[in-house]
């Protein structure tokens, strides 16, 4: 990234700092996060990991009622261990930098920024992990590293009709091209041979909430449409609409607030255009293959459990069903991941502190249809500050 570029990101990192008076409240977070997957033999890998160490900040802006920036950035190193082998990526991920402005009670506008503080050309090696870290089941927090500019506006409007909370809210995200690949046809370092440009985004939620007593159930559909990915300025990959349907219901139960949560995010099939090379790796032509459609059904259950002295255990359960099926019928990649964990909320001298663990359980389908083992491991903590 170039100096300039790092110079507009600190700038736009504070300028909440420079126009907001010496009393507003500020919270900036850290802290680590580890994610771990062991696998049986079959699915090319013999296990996967990502530890982060995340940075955001919540910058309120007094002088501008209603206007708040958020920054968030991290460090990251993935690994993928195959055989006696361990493939890593490592770096800085991609800076956000998103501001939102709270224009009527009911109207708030957002615009976002994704810089490319990270590292978005990999090599083979990298992009086998980043593939792996990809996988949606696994649900790793990070998967790229690095997607290029990207800026995101969104408008959501909320009202209340006959006791029931009705809310509408649409986004368009607009990305930058970058190149992959830290090499391309063979040739090390050659950054100029290959342009990808990401296709733009759409989306559009319509949300309704109900309070019934001390619960409240709040049910919500989305639509997320592309447009065509493209490389050196042909069609590559045209990604199928994606539909989210999600509710919750959260109520009272032993002091504290539980809540049962459910989502089913459907994916439709993609076209994804292959460049066929003759002998001299020269195009001769493109055909077009199916990417396979899904679905990911998302339950689960978090609470609050007192356990004196002032203490407190959240639990968390979910579990994940993703099933895939390719055009030619394979159902490779389906499969389920069952997690039990939870957190310890402490307050230390005015700031918060998180210490958190889960462990996972789960099959996941080989390339041949087997189904594969597959156990995993999550902890870490957070440190939020409050000024």
């Amino acid at each position: 990234m170039t100096r300039s570029l790092r110079a507009a990101v600190f700038a736009l990192a504070f300028v909440g700092a420079a126009v907001a008076p010496a009393t507003a409240q500020y919270s900036v977070g850290t802290g680590i996060e580890y994610q771990s997957y062991d696998f049986d033999a079959g699915l090319g890998a013999d296990g996967a990991s990502l530890f982060m160490i995340p940075v955001a900040a919540r910058i309120p802006v007094s002088s501008v009622e209603g206007l708040m920036f958020d920054v968030y950035s991290a460090w990251a190193e993935g690994r993928v261990q195959t055989g006696d082998s361990v493939l890593k990526l490592s770096g800085p991920v991609d800076t956000g930098v998103r501001a939102q402005y709270q224009a009527t009670p009911w109207a708030l506008v957002t615009l976002g920024f994704n810089i490319p503080t990270g590292t978005a050309q990999h090599d083979s090696e990298e992009a086998l992990v980043s593939s792996v870290m990809s996988t949606e089941l696994f649900a790793f927090r990070e998967a790229t590293w690095g997607r290029g500019f990207a800026v995101t506006s969104s408008v959501a409007v909320a009202r209340t009709f006959n006791g029931f909370g009705l809310g509408l809210a649409a986004s368009y995200s607009l990305r930058g091209k970058f190149n992959p690949r830290t090499d391309v046809a063979g040739t090390p370092g050659d950054e100029s041979s290959l342009e990808y440009q990401p296709g733009s985004e759409r989306r559009m939620r319509l949300g309704v909430d109900r309070n019934f007593g001390n619960s409240t159930m709040t049910l919500g559909a989305t639509f997320i449409n592309y447009s065509d990915d493209k490389a050196d300025d042909r069609n590559l990959f045209q990604a199928g609409n994606r539909f989210r349907l999600d509710g919750t219901y959260a109520f009272r139960m032993g002091g504290g607030v539980w809540t049962v949560y459910a989502a089913d995010l459907i994916r439709q099939n993609g076209d994804l255009s292959l460049i066929v090379l003759d002998s001299q790796g020269d195009s001769v032509d493109v055909a077009s293959a199916d990417t396979p459609r899904q679905n990911l059904l998302i339950g689960g259950v978090t609470g609050h459990v007192a356990l004196g002295g002032g203490f407190v255990f959240r639990p968390h359960v979910d579990a994940k069903i993703q099933s895939r099926e390719a055009s030619n019928g394979s159902t490779a990649g389906s499969g389920w991941l069952f997690g039990v964990g939870g957190d310890i909320p402490v307050r230390i001298y005015g700031h918060d502190l998180f210490p958190k663990a889960r462990v996972l359980l789960g099959k996941m389908k080989d390339p041949n249809e087997e189904s594969v083992s597959v156990f995993g491991l999550e902890f870490g903590g957070t440190m939020r500050f409050n000024f």
